[in-house]
């Protein structure tokens, strides 16, 4: 079956795309409205769908739904635009990426992120976290919680990490609870996510990180942490 091929009005501006690209990302507005699940958009008289957003900002937008990357000329200073309308548009995963490369644009301070993955399914669970080898040893060395590092895994694959951290520097941990922290205190079995991402995020917060962004997609929840850069000792 051919994919359907609409017209856009955006804030006066025209756009020709498909349905499936509209769709692209599911949960965002876009998604739901063009999937049926939202009330169908108005049209104009040349029975273009008429959506009220910035018009020459949602080429930004709908080159994002395409590729699945966000790709901007040199020089870009519209960011509160940009993020205004990711937001209205709701695409989790393209607020993530303006986030990080709002503050990484060039001239601007250099920064160190670590990205923390939580996948669930089939009543289990499994923790992930992405960032430099340096960075994650030190925060996992820290002995205030009871996460441990149970395999060490080269992130080969295409995954938003690679977008936030940079491909040659995305080295990814799995993560479980530790029956007993490094004080020898015992600790119970822990069933509960929520609890580990609390002592998790504690622990990575206390070097000076901050979460900048999340993202949700089925079953796989993203959180995105930053700092200015440290130099090495």
């Amino acid at each position: 079956m051919a994919d359907e091929i609409l017209n856009l009005n955006v804030g006066g501006c025209i756009y020709t795309t498909s349905r499936s690209t509209l769709t692209r990302y599911p949960d965002s507005m876009l998604g739901s409205m063009f999937s049926g699940r939202l009330q169908w958009p108005a049209v104009d008289d040349c029975h273009r769908y008429i959506i009220d957003g910035d018009g020459p900002t949602f080429r930004h937008i709908l080159n994002f739904l395409r590729r699945s990357k966000l790709i901007l000329p040199d020089g870009f200073q519209e960011w509160d635009i940009l993020s205004a309308e990711a937001d209205y548009y709701q695409i989790q995963e393209l607020i993530q990426l303006i986030d990080v490369k709002r503050i990484r644009r060039p001239g601007g301070p250099t920064y160190e992120f670590v990205e923390v993955e939580f996948q669930r399914g089939s009543g289990k669970y499994q923790w992930r976290i992405f960032g430099k080898p340096n960075i994650i040893h030190q925060i996992l060395t820290d002995n205030d919680y009871f996460i441990c590092v149970a395999t060490l895994e080269e992130y080969t694959t295409q995954s938003p990490s690679q977008d936030v951290i940079g491909r040659a520097e995305c080295t990814g941990y799995t993560l479980i609870p530790c029956d007993t922290p490094r004080n020898n205190t015992p600790m119970p079995q822990h069933s509960d996510p929520h609890l580990s991402r609390v002592r998790l995020f504690r622990g990575i917060t206390k070097f000076g990180f901050t979460l900048i962004s999340t993202s949700s997609l089925a079953h796989t929840h993203k959180w995105t942490f930053s700092r200015k850069e440290v130099a090495d000792d």
